[in-house]
């Protein structure tokens, strides 16, 4: 017959037994259900910038933060922008950053942006044109990135006035606009306010380029992670980082990282 001690000691190992159970089966379940989460995109800083860099973007660097929480790891690389949504439509990646809903409007997106873009027009510096609506730019050479929606009114002129719209593609296709821009290849480009005045000062040639003035007003955009149409979870990682940014934006957390690229947030 055992002791009472005896007892008590099998006891003690019972629980440490079912202890050591639950930690390794919790181990298990994490990393079942933990996923590399692959985002694709150009630089298109300050939303998202170079991979492995102190300041990839702060787009990236909320994805980080949401997705990370939630047990998973983020695989952030630079592809053109068209290859990129081709690619993820496909299901070959998980999600595009930096997207308009026109961009991908077949894609799944969160309920939540994670920043507003607002379009400008630019030229060569002592360019005086100004911006009265599409109908001004007839005639126009413009450039603009192959892939990029720049909201309905615009995206509508580049259809029907495809002859003087000059379409650049490539992972430095914004560098070789302003470049075609200063060389007199190209009259007008039109771009994201912050992300073309970053590009500006990247490259030393802030003073090259000048926004013009404009009579009627450009509709802003909100920009998006946006999850492939092609892979099942998209939804469920959609809804997870909805929950995670609003998270971030009650813990201030997300107001830091927004300083961090002199920014404030966008409601």
């Amino acid at each position: 017959m055992a002791t009472q001690k005896n007892k008590k000691g099998l006891l003690v190992y019972c629980l440490l037994f079912v202890a050591m159970l639950s930690v390794i089966f919790c181990g298990l379940s994490t990393l079942v259900l933990a996923d590399e989460i692959t985002i694709v995109a150009d630089v298109w800083e300050p939303y998202n910038g170079e991979p492995g860099s102190p300041a990839p973007g702060y787009g990236i660097e909320i994805a980080v933060q949401v997705f990370e929480k939630a047990g998973h790891t983020v695989k952030y690389t630079i592809v053109p922008w068209s290859r990129a949504v081709l690619r993820t439509r496909k299901g070959n990646h998980n999600a595009i950053i930096g997207a308009y809903k026109e961009d991908a409007p077949d894609f799944i997106f969160p309920d939540e942006e994670f920043g507003i873009s607002q379009l400008a027009l630019y030229g060569k510096k002592g360019c005086t044109f100004e911006y009265k609506g599409t109908k001004s730019l007839i005639g126009k050479e413009l450039g603009v990135i192959k892939g990029y929606s720049y909201g309905e009114e615009i995206d509508k002129f580049m259809i029907h006035n495809k002859k003087n719209i000059q379409f650049i593609h490539g992972e430095d296709a914004l560098t070789r606009i302003i470049k075609m821009l200063i060389a007199g290849r190209i009259e007008l480009a039109i771009e994201d306010a912050n992300v073309m005045n970053r590009m500006l000062v990247k490259i030393g040639l802030p003073d090259q380029v000048v926004r013009l003035k404009s009579k009627s007003n450009y509709k802003a955009n909100r920009v998006y992670i946006a999850f492939s149409p092609n892979i099942a979870k998209s939804k469920e990682y959609a809804e997870t980082f909805t929950r995670g940014i609003r998270t971030l934006k009650k813990s201030g957390v997300l107001d830091k990282i927004l300083k961090k690229y002199g920014l404030k947030y966008w409601k």
